[in-house]
């Protein structure tokens, strides 16, 4: 890709503070401006009590799947606070991952996943370990993730005959209205971005949400691109009576990055 084929573009990155930099870094290098306006974070749940049952059973687990680097690096922590390596549980299951980066977070604990899938859809995700034998009716599956995980995914694996558990190791909440406010302001400058990212249905919620009806008002723009991360984002976006104007085709920066390209070409 050209070094500057963003040149001048003002881009929206609406992932978390914690998970934006390696896009906005990229992004940057190509020449865009960017508004980072964060519109989710991420807490421990209120309730430990789902996570403490599964550490008890953790033996009784033959699979395990994490759909995000922010599901990998919660796990991490909270069975080192638990007193014992993640590696040393997830050296005995089968580890799948959705996106390069979670599979690359996991490769820095020392475990290899058994399939790295890029889409970031769940039922593609089921049929893909499904497909390459990785998965089969005896399978006792561990989904741990967000409080607000999708059902796409734990409904394919237990449609494939997959014992499935999803337990809530971190909550997705909405960020501060403040975080909004340098959109805002450029707005009353009447300089509006060209485009707007959206990872995730709960990043989307979570910009609606700060940003109130300017926030819409500006999504619904037709200068204004949005583009996705996948089609579960697509179909949040289009639910809410809003325009896709460009898909990433798998779950990743460079992916993104591509999508946002043809947007705005």
């Amino acid at each position: 890709m050209n070094k500057k084929a963003l040149q001048d573009r003002t881009i929206v990155v609406t992932r978390p503070e914690s998970r934006s930099a390696e896009l906005s870094s990229r992004l940057e290098e190509l020449g865009a401006k960017i508004f980072r306006v964060p519109s989710i974070r991420f807490s421990r749940p209120a309730d430990a009590g789902p996570w403490k049952e599964t550490i008890a059973r953790r033996g009784d687990f033959t699979h395990v799947i994490f759909t995000s680097r922010v599901a990998a690096d919660t796990f991490e922590t909270l069975c080192s606070e638990a007193g014992f390596p993640a590696a040393s549980w997830l050296s005995n299951c089968t580890v799948a991952t959705i996106g390069s980066s979670t599979g690359e977070r996991l490769k820095e604990t020392g475990i290899v996943p058994s399939l790295v899938a890029e889409t970031s859809g769940g039922a593609g995700f089921a049929r893909e370990l499904i497909e390459k034998e990785l998965l089969g009716e005896d399978s006792l599956v561990l989904l741990p993730g967000s409080n607000i995980a999708r059902p796409e995914l734990a409904t394919a694996l237990r449609e494939a005959g997959a014992r499935v558990t999803s337990v809530p190791i971190y909550q997705t909440l909405e960020e501060d209205p403040a975080r909004a406010e340098g959109l805002f302001e450029a707005l009353d400058r009447d300089e509006p971005p060209d485009a707007v990212t959206f990872a995730s249905p709960s990043a989307l919620s979570g910009f609606l949400g700060i940003c109130g009806a300017r926030g819409r008002k500006l999504l619904e723009s037709p200068s204004v691109k949005i583009v996705s991360l996948g089609p579960t984002t697509s179909a949040a976006v289009r639910s809410e009576g809003l325009q896709v104007s460009a898909q990433a085709a798998s779950a990743g920066t460079e992916s993104l990055v591509e999508a946002l390209r043809e947007a705005l070409a």
